[in-house]
């Protein structure tokens, strides 16, 4: 059985995937919040493998996957993302992780993963190569002469004084990186909760998408709290007001506003 540490700055994930380790046999020796107290941890702990969120704010997943493998190439480390993004994952893979798991977590990705891990006989030269090549399918993908965009979570939730909590939602919102974000966001929604939705410059929003965004405007509201949510775009505002979702009353549409950006 392997020791683990696991590595993520929301607690919500980190009780999560801590209960499906440990529910696998395996010991969770130790937890890390940023990317810079995991090599702190790596450095003291020396756990067998390390799983590392990739959205992590200040020193990232993959930035800390570079360090600790830059001191310790033996590390197995496996990489989690929020979002089915393959640049954001080869990037991490090409830094040395071992592996990685796509959200939601589920105690059969982790096992599969973890398993893969501790059985396989680790080549960093052959490693490098087949990450090369995935890297080298991906761009092939692009236009000519396009340049590769830079990675933009699926969302990004910041915690501010006073209760409040500014979530930034991103055009890359999927319906299973919603799954990620309500499991994060959680953990907030208690004690009168102030949740401000900024949609930025996205144009437009996937009807599901927004039935579940509307759930979790009402589930805010229901523990006493409070919703406002702005757009930088006129035309999003307009259409996201003339959207039907059903027999339900449209939430988002009452409490969002343009702002000129």
């Amino acid at each position: 059985m392997a020791r683990v540490l696991i590595t993520d700055d929301s607690a919500v994930a980190r009780k999560c995937l801590r209960e499906i380790v440990t529910s696998l046999g395996h010991t969770v020796v130790g937890e890390a919040i940023s990317g810079v107290q995991a090599f702190v941890e790596y450095t003291k702990l020396k756990p067998d493998v390390v799983t590392m969120d990739l959205t992590m704010q200040g020193l990232g997943g993959a930035e800390a996957t570079s360090k600790i493998i830059a001191s310790y190439p033996e590390a197995r480390i496996i990489v989690i993302s929020a979002m089915e993004e393959r640049r954001v994952v080869i990037d991490a893979l090409e830094r040395g992780a071992r592996h990685f798991i796509i959200k939601p977590i589920s105690k059969e990705k982790v096992q599969a993963v973890l398993n893969n891990v501790l059985q396989q006989n680790f080549d960093l030269k052959e490693h490098l190569e087949r990450v090369r090549k995935l890297k080298g399918a991906e761009n092939s993908t692009d236009a000519v002469g396009s340049r590769v965009n830079k990675y933009i979570p699926p969302y990004c939730i910041n915690v501010q004084s006073g209760n409040l909590i500014h979530l930034v939602i991103s055009p890359n919102l999927t319906l299973t990186s919603y799954q990620s974000l309500f499991l994060e966001l959680e953990e907030y929604l208690t004690g009168k909760p102030r949740v401000l939705f900024d949609f930025g410059t996205m144009r437009t929003i996937d009807q599901a998408l927004l039935v579940k965004l509307n759930e979790l405007v009402e589930t805010i509201e229901n523990n006493n709290g409070m919703v406002k949510a702005i757009s930088n775009d006129k035309s999003f505002v307009e259409c996201i007001a003339e959207m039907q979702i059903g027999n339900t009353a449209n939430l988002m549409a009452d409490v969002l506003r343009y702002i000129a950006g």
